[in-house]
């Protein structure tokens, strides 16, 4: 990609319909309904019975470049691009690692979509270029359920059924006025629906009272059965999410000891709660599809 066509790039890169309708195209082999490199739906559907290997990489090479968008900070990042450096899920099997591609394929799609909402509501994304969650995240949340699993005495799950229930390999954070984010939340989930994408849950945490953690996260799914995360934050819970970042990292490590994990969850939310509450944030009632 030219980094000089990159630098000129504005809020929302201001493309054109026609080059929208023509990434949308390209991506529209995610619904294995269209063949790309020989990569037919039936293709795709042997490979993942028969495991073979050689699809992953042919997968990857479908992955068209992120999207430029420029962030509050004025800089230019390419959407997602943070797992085009980190993209193997080493030691997993090929299932998972076609099912991770194909979240990886459908993100730039989907993005363009994200920053049009944004763009329509004066709201701005932030940290567009982890909306796809790097291999080594998925690989260490694999590890970490596997670990639960077991001190439950249960059995775990296969690496593919892992990644294939991870909500958020697309992910997005939406920032907006403090005080208007109920109100946000209603015109971003309005303007979701009108361009075909399906509601899976909205999970207020405000609602919570002893919740660690403020926020609204939508779990949305696309017309091709693509599951992603919005979450909905302002610049103070971004703020907060930020100064307790490494604390919650040290939380979530099984190793933590109980005690610690006691500690670190209330100063955590200590952080949280002294952030005043949004006007009406209680009004956002938490709902599930399922």
């Amino acid at each position: 990609m030219d980094l000089h066509k990159i630098a000129r790039v504005t809020r929302l890169n201001k493309l054109s319909k026609g080059r929208m309708l023509l990434i949308a195209a390209a991506v529209t082999w995610s619904t294995l309904s269209c063949s790309i490199d020989n990569c037919t739906a039936a293709a795709v559907a042997n490979a993942m019975a028969r495991g073979e290997s050689a699809f992953t990489s042919t997968l990857d090479k479908m992955r068209l470049g992120g999207i430029p968008y420029r962030n509050s900070a004025g800089q230019v990042v390419i959407s997602g691009s943070m797992s085009d450096r980190d993209y193997l899920l080493t030691g997993c099997g090929t299932q998972a690692q076609i099912a991770y591609d194909i979240a990886r394929a459908s993100e730039p799609a989907i993005t363009m979509d994200m920053l049009e909402i944004a763009d329509e509501l004066g709201t701005s994304m932030e940290g567009l270029e982890y909306s796809v969650k790097t291999a080594s995240s998925i690989k260490s949340k694999i590890e970490r359920k596997t670990d639960t699993a077991i001190r439950q005495g249960k059995l775990p799950k296969s690496d593919v059924e892992y990644v294939q229930e991870t909500g958020d390999l697309i992910r997005y954070t939406q920032i907006v006025p403090h005080d208007r984010m109920a109100a946000m939340t209603s015109k971003t989930i309005a303007l979701l629906k009108a361009k075909g994408y399906v509601l899976e849950k909205v999970d207020n945490k405000y609602l919570n009272p002893n919740g660690r953690y403020k926020a609204i996260h939508l779990d949305i799914v696309n017309a091709q059965g693509v599951h992603f995360e919005m979450q909905i934050h302002s610049q103070q819970t971004l703020a907060a999410n930020r100064a307790t970042h490494a604390m919650y990292e040290e939380w979530r490590r099984p190793e933590t000891p109980a005690e610690r994990k006691e500690q670190l969850y209330r100063d955590i939310r200590s952080i949280y709660a002294a952030v005043p509450q949004p006007k009406g944030i209680m009004a956002v009632k938490n709902y599930s599809r399922i």
